[in-house]
């Protein structure tokens, strides 16, 4: 049975905190899909997904 991940999105407002989310879940498996962004209101984002073998 096929399992569908689907994406994770991190939010934070520091840089430094989405930079290390994006190290752990990397660490997991995970891969990045969407760079890291700023968006106006302040928020950095970031989409991952699980890697499926």
């Amino acid at each position: 049975m096929d399992r569908e991940f689907r994406p994770v999105v991190v939010r934070r407002r520091n840089k430094v905190e989405v930079e290390e989310a994006i190290k752990d879940l990397e660490k997991r498996g995970f891969v990045l899909q969407h760079p890291l962004t700023m968006f106006p209101n302040g928020r950095w984002f970031a989409k991952m997904q699980k890697i499926v073998v």
